[in-house]
């Protein structure tokens, strides 16, 4: 059975060893990531695999959000931005900057706890939900985060 990873990937008709060759993600990970509803898609992972698998379909990137939200939908978006609505415009400067941990992890869905972990342990990977909850909630726009923290993703010179 495919995941909803798997399913996009199918419908594209992406050979997942050139995926694997161009992202340096195993063909066994991807498979699993495709296959196996308990593989949890980290976005390190998927960040690449859907970037790759769209120019190698001839996607846009700037349709990158939207094959995103296709993939994983996700229904609360901008809750802690829209907390602030209302309020002057400093406040709301400083309140998008100073939302305590507490709150996001409880408006974003990380369990409690977690982005401290995050914060302490170098090598903890994100889901991509959770990273999409917290991108989403703070009305960040995905494409230009996921650049900016996990890397641009330069591929061509391995086409």
């Amino acid at each position: 059975m495919n995941t909803p990873l798997g399913a996009y990937l199918d419908e594209l008709k992406i050979n997942k060893s050139r995926l694997s060759s161009i992202t340096g993600i195993t063909t066994d990970r991807i498979n699993a990531l495709s296959h196996e509803a308990t593989a949890i898609p980290y976005t390190d992972e998927v960040f690449p695999i859907v970037y790759v698998a769209n120019y190698l379909s001839g996607i846009p990137e700037d349709e990158f959000n939207s094959t995103i939200d296709r993939i994983y939908p996700r229904k609360t978006k901008n809750r802690l931005i829209n907390k602030l609505k209302g309020l002057s415009p400093a406040a709301q400067l400083f309140g998008n900057y100073t939302f305590q941990r507490k709150d996001v992890e409880i408006e974003t869905n990380i369990p409690a706890g977690k982005i401290s972990k995050y914060m302490n342990d170098n090598n903890k990977k994100a889901p991509i939900e959770e990273v999409l909850n917290f991108v989403d909630n703070l009305g960040l726009d995905l494409l230009v985060t996921l650049k900016k923290f996990y890397g641009v993703i330069d591929f061509r010179s391995k086409i």
